[in-house]
């Protein structure tokens, strides 16, 4: 079975979000929550609030490109060209961002922001294309968003390949027009959340049985997604899930490769 991991970049920073929206505030609660909850110590609350006025707090791309690149892995990136609902990092940020990616070799496409306005959803394509220097990428909605027409809009305005619907029945590749859509399977949110009651044994329980249902099922490939900033050690539920999630992969003799791996068939 072949491993697609990539990474949404919704935050290269907390200054970008101070007085744009709600993001901080928001992100004070769910600490104080996971605080009640016990789910991270007093210390780990104190590091969340303290690293809120450090320079790079919620970036930790170099780190995760660093990490990813050390343990083999082949993820997809996907970087936002536009702001919108709770996504506010400026386009020279996003450029840079890309450049390091590229740098890296990794795979890297749109985070995209319209998904109810062709003419959008075609700037976005544009203005990545523009920025990245790329000619074949793909896409994927942030916060999932889907309008009836939203997939057959990506795929007229030229996208090699979409990503944006979260599938819980496992659900495989199939094809929009010349599009890919690629339904991705999990999501470090929906197991991890200030919202969810687990444990960090009783996640990687919960992520160990997809594996086996995607392995019963004989799936070609399990897709998930990590968000980039999560890999900071303000973050220790999620850093340290997604450390033994690439060690699980490893030791389970599982294939890594990224999306446009995919497409070009098993033999790359």
């Amino acid at each position: 079975m072949r491993i697609i991991i990539s990474h949404d970049i919704d935050h290269l920073s907390v200054r970008e979000h101070i007085f744009k929206d709600l993001i901080v505030p928001k992100y004070i609660i769910w600490s104080l929550l996971e605080l009640v909850k016990t789910k991270i110590s007093f210390k780990t609350f104190l590091l969340k609030i303290i690293g809120l006025f450090k320079k790079n707090a919620w970036n930790n791309l170099e780190e995760l490109l660093e990490f990813d690149k050390l343990n083999g892995v082949r993820p997809t990136f996907f970087v936002a060209v536009n702001n919108g609902k709770g996504l506010s990092y400026p386009l020279q940020r996003a450029r840079g961002a890309i450049e390091l990616i590229k740098k890296y070799n990794f795979d890297v496409g749109v985070h995209g922001i319209c998904f109810n306005d062709y003419g959008g959803i075609k700037k976005e394509y544009e203005d990545f294309k523009s920025i990245s220097s790329l000619n074949d990428f793909g896409i994927r909605m942030h916060y999932l968003r889907l309008k009836p027409d939203t997939l057959g809009n990506l795929a007229r305005a030229g996208y090699l390949f979409d990503t944006t619907i979260l599938s819980n029945d496992l659900d495989q590749e199939y094809k929009i027009n010349e599009m890919t859509e690629f339904p991705f399977h999990l999501m470090e949110g929906r197991l991890l959340g200030p919202r969810g009651n687990l444990s960090l044994e009783q996640v990687r329980d919960t992520t160990i049985k997809l594996f086996e249902e995607a392995e019963r099922g004989n799936k070609k490939y399990l897709a998930i997604l990590f968000h980039q900033n999560y890999f900071g050690d303000q973050f220790p539920y999620h850093k340290n899930w997604y450390i033994w999630l690439i060690n699980y992969c490893k030791e389970k003799g599982y294939q890594f490769v990224d999306y446009k791996g995919l497409l070009k068939g098993p033999s790359n």
